[in-house]
Parts: C-alpha cells; sequence; structure tokens
C-alpha cells in the first residue's frame, strides 16, 4: 500500500513538473536570437565576432561602453579597424571581449579603450540575461570570485543564482521568449546583427532617441577598485602582445563642466596608472563637439559627432590608421546604410577640418 502510494505521488510530481521540464527543452533547443532582446544581441553579435578568426590584421579595435560605441566608427575610419564595445560593459566585461578576441586573432597595432565615468567609478552588478550571451559560466565565476578580493558580492539581475542564465532556467527566459514570439525579435535581432556587421560592431548607430539626462556638474573622478584591477588586466593583456593601449576620455556635452576637484582626481589616477604603465597613452579628448553632435548630455554623440570626431582621432593619431587601406565592401554598404538614414557626409565635412570625406568617394 505504502509503494502504491508513493508510486502514486512520484507519478503526481513528475506529471507536475513536466510542462517545467518540456519548457526547459524548449528553451535549450530555441536559438538565443529568436527571443533574446537587443542588447543581448548586440552582446551576441560581439562575443561572435571575438571568437572568430578574421584572417586580418587590424590597425587598430575600440573597447568600452555605449558611448565608445556611438563614437568609434570603423566606416568613418582608414584602415581596418573593429568596434568591440558593448552597452553597459565594464571593464571586466571588456576584458574578456579582449582576451578572447587575442585567442582567435592576430594582435591589432592599438587598443583604444573608453568608458563612461559611472561605469568606472562603481562595480555594478554584472551578470543580466544580455552579458551571458557574452560570458562563459566560467568566466562570470572568475569575475565573481575577482569581486570577492575586494570585499564584493555580486548579485545577478535579475536576481537568481548565476547558473541559472547559463542552464535555461524558464524563470530567466520566460518572458523573453513570450515577447520574442509575439513580436518575431528572430527577425529584427538578425536585422541588428546584420547592421552591426556593415559597420565593424558600431551598432549603435544611427542613434536617434536619448538615453537620458546625466550630470551637467562633475565634480570629482574615481575608479572602483575591481573596475581598475580589470582595467589593469587589460593593459597587461595588450602590452604581453605588443599592443599599444590609448586610454581615451571621449568629448563631452558642452554642458557638462567639470570641476577643479574633478580633473585633479583624474590626473592623479591616470598619472598613477601612467606611471605604474610608462607605455600606455591617455587622451582627453575635451573640445571640439558642439552641442548638435550629441543626443543627450551623458555624451551619447550622432552620426554627425562620430563623423567629427573619428576625422580628430585620425589627424591626432595618423600612425594608427592605414589611410592606404581601402574600405570592405561590406563598410562600403554600412555607409550606403547612414546614407539613406538622412545622414550627409558634405554636411558633417563642414565641422571637421581636413574631414574624412574623401573616404566616401574612394
Amino acid at each position: 500500500m505504502q509503494k502504491k502510494t508513493a508510486r502514486k505521488l512520484a507519478s503526481r510530481i513528475i506529471l507536475a513538473l513536466l510542462p517545467l521540464v518540456l519548457l526547459w527543452l524548449f528553451l535549450a533547443a530555441t536559438p538565443p536570437l529568436s527571443y533574446a532582446d537587443q542588447d543581448a544581441a548586440d552582446y551576441i553579435w560581439t562575443r561572435r565576432f571575438a571568437d572568430t578568426g578574421h584572417g586580418t590584421v587590424y590597425d587598430a579595435i575600440f573597447i568600452g561602453d555605449s558611448l565608445a560605441n556611438t563614437f568609434y566608427v570603423p566606416n568613418f575610419l582608414p584602415g581596418r579597424t573593429a568596434n568591440l564595445s558593448v552597452m553597459g560593459a565594464s571593464p571586466a566585461h571588456a576584458y574578456h571581449i579582449l582576451r578572447r578576441f587575442l585567442e582567435n586573432n592576430a594582435a591589432p597595432g592599438t587598443c583604444y579603450v573608453s568608458f563612461s565615468d559611472h561605469l568606472l567609478d562603481t562595480d555594478r552588478d554584472f551578470l543580466s540575461p544580455a552579458s551571458a550571451k557574452l560570458f562563459s559560466f566560467s568566466e562570470a565565476r572568475n569575475i565573481m570570485a575577482e569581486g570577492r578580493k575586494y570585499g564584493r558580492k555580486f548579485k545577478a539581475v535579475p536576481d537568481y543564482p548565476a547558473w541559472e542564465f547559463y542552464f535555461f532556467s524558464p524563470r530567466v527566459y520566460q518572458l523573453s521568449l513570450v515577447r520574442g514570439l509575439l513580436s518575431d525579435r528572430g527577425k529584427s535581432n538578425r536585422a541588428r546583427m546584420r547592421h552591426a556587421d556593415i559597420h565593424a560592431g558600431a551598432y549603435m548607430q544611427p542613434v536617434t532617441a536619448s538615453f537620458g539626462d546625466g550630470e551637467s556638474i562633475r565634480d570629482g573622478f574615481s575608479v572602483a577598485p575591481l573596475n581598475d584591477s580589470y582595467y589593469r588586466k587589460m593593459i597587461e593583456l595588450c602590452m604581453s602582445k605588443g599592443i599599444q593601449v590609448k586610454l581615451v576620455k571621449l568629448p563631452s556635452h558642452p554642458a557638462v563642466a567639470h570641476t577643479d576637484n574633478y580633473r585633479k582626481d583624474f590626473a592623479g589616477y591616470y598619472g598613477k596608472l601612467k606611471a605604474d604603465y610608462p607605455e600606455i597613452a591617455v587622451d582627453w579628448f575635451e573640445y571640439g563637439l558642439d552641442e548638435d553632435c550629441f543626443v543627450d548630455t551623458i555624451g551619447h554623440v550622432n552620426l554627425t559627432g562620430a563623423y567629427t570626431f573619428c576625422g580628430m582621432l585620425a589627424r591626432f593619431y595618423p600612425g594608427d590608421f592605414d589611410s592606404g587601406i581601402p574600405l570592405t565592401d561590406e563598410l562600403r554598404a554600412g555607409l550606403e546604410e547612414y546614407r539613406q538614414a538622412g545622414f550627409s557626409p558634405d554636411q558633417a565635412a563642414k565641422k571637421t577640418a581636413g574631414s574624412l570625406a574623401d573616404s566616401f568617394d574612394n
């Protein structure tokens, strides 16, 4: 009798769990681009790019967060470049992107690194359904272990155990799956991936919407200990491969003011970093972009702003970009897409003395 009762109970438990098991199997078998949101698609593209051998030596690659993604546009630069920055990236994200890329590709001549101040001064919870598409489970565990050295205990967003992000937990992905089925995210994500292809990673372009308001006065600069650790890991990795490192603070919106205290903190941190690593370059492109080059005071730029900045960058560091290398067919397709979106290189060229307008015609 007891055995019969136990079998009934076991059968009921199995029946109760069956829908969850079937959902788990469905999630495990479903291509992530079919349900991933836009941010996750961007992470997927970046991981695939880093994990692929491209058979070319890049003049420069760009690492950072969404600011770096709007500023560094390979379509606007001579030579062979790629943008491996991703929205919301911290130095921990960037280090693993860079490490993966260098495992599969020849070392580029230069690595440009740019982060927003607010992504440097706090080591945020880094794991989400989107970033789980970038990190492996092992990499995520390594970052959490590194954080514990500084008394930092990470939580995932949403607050579930890290393994659930890698073993297709319905709690993590079922809402995305439903939304994906209702809105055909597969189609939009494939278009997003193609957009990143023809802009060598600059998927943030063209930017038409504001990302919100930032501070108008910045009174201090700091880098959280965990971010400092990964900053240094990136530098040391590049140095081990003979790559020139350029840490660039990107231009700010004209409405943003930096106090003397901010400048003192900035000089103090990067002065110590340069003392530890004399080979690196640190540059602050503080001026040069008008208000109409930006879409928000946080500092994201539109296509005119990106075009203007890339012209400045190529003039400031001409040795990093091989002007004798023509743009690839894909990058030319990206330029045409920008044109169709309403971007005029002739109009943008008026803002950039000695601009790169010729690159549209060669």
